[in-house]
């Protein structure tokens, strides 16, 4: 199976045979919506490919290959009375450098916009009544190119792809340089205003664009108020995404090899290969939806197609499940954390993973909306996560406000590292607390990992001013501290005997280290005004008179109670296979942390 990974030419993947799952019955529905679209997607996400789609199918260069490009697609079987009836003019914005002032942007611009059309002119050339010089402007370019198209039988399709990646770039760097851009008579608002009066009358007629959030379309206002935005349509959920039962056939044809390789020594029958690999998958990269009433998620396209190509070619599963052309989302949480009501959003997202309600998906904010929102209303910081793709939609409330919950274990591990950085924002080495962590993972001794947290972690807290300070701050800093995608993944709250464990990390399908356990934690946080004792005491008691206190009597028996049904319940699920290291945890605020091991019968 030829894998296209990196690979958004749509006639290259056709013609050389690539794996293609087909979309194109949406060209029909999409029709139908509009002749002004946007779509909007994650980065990543396979909407260059689509775009590269609808180009083969509307270009009127293309009628002749036809049956060779769609033939055996849907579209081809029915196609629409436009196929190939539109002379396509693509940008990619993507490709303009955001560096620099206004003057250097609009430089920049109508560069790329001019080479662009000197492009076109030499693709078309055969089929233009006349040729044009390039003006200085861009704009000015572009209104004699359509009356040039005019004079034929044929109109223009304009296809923008990554419609907004250099503006939000600029925004991110430069709030006054984006909104110079943006707002007024900003090159980037002259340009879109150019392409709205081309809609009326003189010779565009259709334009569809691609990018990541509204945002930009909001600022442009009237100066190109003419898009319909279809990306919450729910019939159009799985336009660009991968649906499980596709994800499920291609495991079974990557993992040919795998299987051979691990039957000749003795491990896993078929089906358990493609299950196990089928859950690492659903566990790391399912979890999309783009509108609220979808009835089925999406994968992550590019990175299921890294997971099988790390599978098909090396016959393993990738030691890191996060492609790193995709880590540069971990950027946006950076910059959403540069103030504390963002940290608190990350937080408040990690801690409970409990879908976060929001008011509505913002279509406009500036940037202090994003960092400093209102603690009524956090809609601009969870719309900005939706958005670059580190929330998703769940559904709705009664009242319909959306749900949004983190997709993925990939995010959550993004979230994480973000945590992680956070607690020890202050340490000299960073990388002091893998020791102490690794005690825990590799040799079941938690001791390291509970001083490292006494001394240098809850130091961290009293230092922070956020709600969080309570038992689920335990829980987060373990998980942030603990959490390693090479060997485990994270079994968030799981369901054991009709309750639910507070931690679980369980070794990966590939880490057969012998010296790897796999982790359930149960934790307990006490305050300390309940002990009955002054603050200051709790610094001083050792570990033994720690544990004559009557609280703390109470709270670890009710805690190694749980841990017993749970410890108990996991092992009856998995028979074989498990290395359990249970442990309960007990905070005495943020101050000493008591651990006892729970055996394993």
């Amino acid at each position: 199976m030829k894998l296209p990974y990196g690979i958004a030419d749509f006639r290259r993947l056709i013609f050389e045979g690539y794996l293609y799952l087909d979309r194109t019955a949406h060209i029909r529905q999409l029709e139908a919506l509009g002749s002004a679209l946007v779509f909007l997607r994650p980065r990543r996400f396979g909407k260059s490919l689509w775009l590269g789609t609808l180009a083969s199918y509307y270009d009127l260069r293309l009628a002749n290959e036809h049956e060779r490009l769609f033939g055996q697609l849907a579209i081809g079987r029915e196609p629409t009375s436009l196929a190939h009836r539109y002379f396509v003019l693509r940008w990619n914005f993507s490709e303009v450098e955001a560096r620099g002032g206004v003057e250097d942007l609009t430089e920049r611009l109508d560069a790329y916009v001019s080479s662009t059309i000197r492009v076109f002119l030499q693709d078309y050339k055969d089929h233009l009544p006349a040729t044009l010089t390039i003006r200085p402007h861009a704009t000015d370019t572009l209104r004699e190119l359509l009356a040039i198209i005019r004079q034929t039988p044929y109109r223009l399709y304009l296809m923008i792809d990554e419609y907004d990646n250099f503006a939000n770039e600029v925004m991110l760097a430069d709030e006054t340089t984006y909104r110079g851009l943006v707002h007024s008579d900003g090159p980037f608002r002259n340009l879109m205003k150019s392409v709205k009066s081309a809609m009326e009358g003189q010779g565009l007629e259709r334009v569809f664009l691609t990018g990541i959030s509204p945002i930009v379309l909001s600022d442009l206002t009237s100066g190109f108020n003419i898009t319909k935005n279809v990306s919450q349509h729910p019939a159009l959920n799985d336009l660009c995404g991968f649906r499980e039962e596709e994800v499920e056939a291609l495991l079974r044809e990557s993992t040919m090899a795998l299987r051979a390789a691990q039957a000749s020594r003795g491990l896993w029958n078929d089906q358990e290969l493609v299950s196990d690999a089928l859950e690492m998958a659903r566990v790391w990269y399912d979890g999309y939806s783009f509108s609220p009433s979808a009835t089925q998620r999406v994968y992550n396209p590019t990175l299921v197609l890294y997971f099988l190509d790390r599978l098909q070619d090396y016959h393993e599963y990738p030691a890191n499940m996060l492609d790193a052309n995709l880590a540069i989302d971990q950027d946006k949480l950076s910059f959403l954390a540069r103030e504390i009501p963002g940290q608190q959003v990350i937080l408040d997202l990690v801690q409970t993973g409990e879908p976060i309600e929001a008011q509505a998906l913002v279509e406009g904010f500036s940037l202090a909306d994003v960092l400093r929102p209102r603690a009524t209303d956090l809609s601009s910081p969870l719309s900005f996560l939706y958005y670059f793709g580190m929330l998703t939609l769940e559904g709705r409330t009664a009242h319909r406000s959306l749900l949004l919950r983190l997709p993925n274990l990939v995010i959550k591990g993004l979230f994480l590292d973000n945590v992680r950085a956070l607690l020890l924002a202050e340490e000299n080495d960073p990388w002091a607390m893998e020791d102490p962590a690794q005690a825990l993972l590799q040799r079941g001794d938690i001791a390291p990992l509970s001083a490292y947290i006494e001394e240098r972690v809850f130091r961290r807290f009293s230092n922070l001013d956020y709600r969080w300070m309570n038992e689920l701050a335990i829980k987060t800093a373990f998980l942030a501290l603990l959490f390693k995608q090479t060997s485990h993944v994270i079994v968030s709250e799981p369901e054991l005997d009709r309750g639910r464990a507070d931690l679980l990390l369980q070794r990966r399908p590939d880490a057969n280290a012998p010296d790897l356990f796999d982790l359930l934690l149960e934790l307990k946080y006490v305050k300390p005004r309940d002990l009955g004792i002054p603050v200051e005491n709790l610094r001083t008691l050792s570990r033994e008179e720690l544990l004559t206190l009557e609280p703390v009597r109470t709270v670890l028996a009710q805690a190694e109670r749980q841990l017993t049904r749970y410890r108990d319940a996991l092992s009856a699920q998995h028979r074989s296979g498990l290395r359990l290291s249970c442990w309960v945890v007990v905070a005495l605020g943020f101050e000493r942390l008591l651990t006892r091991e729970l055996p394993v019968v």
